[in-house]
């Protein structure tokens, strides 16, 4: 079962204003089911900073045997019932029953959502969606059922949910939201954190190559492409072994395809399930994780895997091709043909010291950019902003958008002073000081005077820059929405890309940007 680490701390003031209020999590497992995964480690991370903040926290989850119906968990109220299908009926007919008791719905998207709007119409549901299933339906089911599964997820979202706002964990599964589901409510970037490990100087990596992949042994995640490679990975890296963490329903077939392979259990170690501590004690040696699957929302276990200094293998997917920075903190295969040349190279660059140190330390440092605590504030934001919304809008009225579809985004940058105050625009938007990160994609300093791309500040001023990305507003929209927050002078704008998203998420949750989430009630 992943492990959640204690909140620490307040992020920020979002996450206080739900104190009080009653937050219901909908999703289709939790951590104590057999098959627990990232979705539901990032479920109960961010529900359990819900409850630490002072709202009154419920999770309806579905129930496998030898599991409590109901049990406190960490501030959280978890209830179990039903099985695969079956807590899909079961968490509605709960949500009708407790209907007037509900400030808040998040509803977390498996692949099959769970339809909250029809049983709670006027109440404001989140939709958080990891990744689009589409393609792993018929890997589960016979085609009639997955046939089913994917008419519910795609135009049966699309239907129920309508203008819901959207949390998505990653640029790729923001643009699949639109392009295959076609959600047309909001989508904002809410993408999942990682507990850093505590370094104490003693881990290291082991002498041997050594590659430790952790994760759910199952078909999409096509472990076997990485073992069809070991053969001739090990003629070139002497020595070189395997470590599987994890388990599931394709474990049989793999430990088979690997036998005929002809690797045993001294190349290939499958550990299977272990505790938290076995699983960093198993990644602190590993020089490398690879990541062989068609597609994820995010790839949390990328991340994990940096947070112990071991850079990352997979391929250029949706998911993958946001959580592993190529050529930063691993390297991005095309194609499968080409899995095996870039483990190939990356061993190679591992094998010198020097060269590794350097590789394992900007992982580190992309891996500390994320936390379950600014996950949790990023999505309060939402929840509150929506809560808003919903509460300020007449009986019969539609509520007006004071912005277009935010398939328009605008990153904009401006001079500001370290005495100015980050300008408070939608409690949603991305605001954040433009410190320089030495492996940040944006590495501009201070400004110190003279002219700055046509405009002119005093010599010898202090300027620094900051950062707004603005969901669904165009370059003159956002341009103007700053000049009402009170910022002066000249401001840059131009369409935002999924890293600005990705790397704006991550930084305007930090604590010294979280006064940017003062927002007034008139412009939530």
């Amino acid at each position: 079962m992943p492990a959640i680490a204690a909140p620490a701390g307040d992020l920020g003031r979002q996450l206080d204003t739900l104190a009080g209020r009653r937050v219901v999590f909908l999703n289709w497992r939790d951590l104590e089911h057999p098959q627990a995964g990232g979705a539901e480690l990032y479920c109960q991370s961010v529900a359990e900073r819900f409850a630490a903040a002072g709202a009154r926290v419920s999770l309806f989850t579905s129930r496998p045997a030898d599991t409590q119906r109901w049990q406190k968990v960490r501030g959280i109220d978890v209830e179990r019932s039903g099985g695969t299908f079956g807590v899909y009926p079961a968490a509605l007919a709960r949500l009708l029953r407790d209907r007037h008791d509900i400030d808040a719905v998040v509803d977390c998207q498996n692949g099959i959502p769970f339809f909250s709007p029809l049983v709670l119409p006027g109440t404001p549901v989140v939709q958080v969606v990891h990744h689009v299933h589409q393609r792993q339906f018929p890997l589960y089911f016979p085609a009639p059922v997955a046939r089913i599964g994917q008419l519910l997820e795609a135009p049966g979202s699309r239907w129920v949910y309508r203008q819901c706002p959207v949390a998505v964990v990653s640029p790729s599964t923001r643009d699949e939201a639109w392009e295959v589901l076609k959600l047309r409510g909001p989508r904002f970037i809410v993408p999942g954190g990682v507990d850093l490990p505590r370094d104490d100087g003693s881990s290291r990596p082991a002498d041997r190559p050594t590659i430790v992949c952790v994760g759910r042994l199952v078909p999409h995640k096509r472990l076997h492409l990485l073992l069809d490679a070991l053969p001739t990975l090990r003629a070139a890296h002497p020595g070189l072994i395997l470590d599987v963490v994890g388990d599931g329903p394709d474990r049989e077939r793999l430990v088979r395809h690997a036998a005929e392979l002809g690797l045993g259990e001294d190349i290939v170690h499958w550990h299977g399930y272990v505790t938290a501590m076995k699983r960093d004690r198993l990644l602190s040696t590993a020089w490398l994780t690879v990541n062989p699957s068609h597609g994820e929302g995010w790839g949390l276990s990328v991340l994990e895997a940096n947070a112990h200094g071991v850079p990352a293998v997979a391929f250029r997917v949706p998911g993958l091709r946001d959580a592993v920075r190529h050529g930063n903190t691993g390297w991005l295969a095309d194609d499968t043909d080409a899995l095996g040349s870039t483990i190939d190279a990356a061993l190679c660059a591992l094998a010198d010291p020097v060269t590794a140190t350097r590789w394992r330390e900007r992982a580190r440092a992309w891996a500390a950019r994320f936390s379950w605590d600014a996950t949790a504030e990023l999505l309060a934001r939402i929840v509150t902003a929506e809560m808003d919304r919903l509460g300020n809008r007449a009986p019969g009225r539609r509520p007006r958008e004071s912005r277009r579809s935010d398939v328009l985004v605008t990153r904009a940058e401006f001079l500001l002073t370290p005495r100015q105050a980050l300008p408070a625009l939608r409690r949603t938007d991305l605001v954040y000081r433009n410190v320089p990160e030495s492996d940040g994609p944006y590495r501009d300093g201070p400004y110190h005077g003279g002219p700055y791309h046509g405009g002119t500040v005093r010599a010898g001023d202090d300027f620094g820059r900051a950062v707004a990305v603005l969901y669904g507003a165009g370059l003159a929209d956002a341009r103007a929405a700053l000049v009402r927050a009170g910022v002066t002078g000249p401001i840059e704008v131009r369409a935002a890309t999924g890293e600005d998203l990705l790397v704006a998420a991550v930084r305007c949750a930090r604590p010294d940007a979280v006064e940017a989430s003062r927002t007034p009630a008139a412009t939530g």
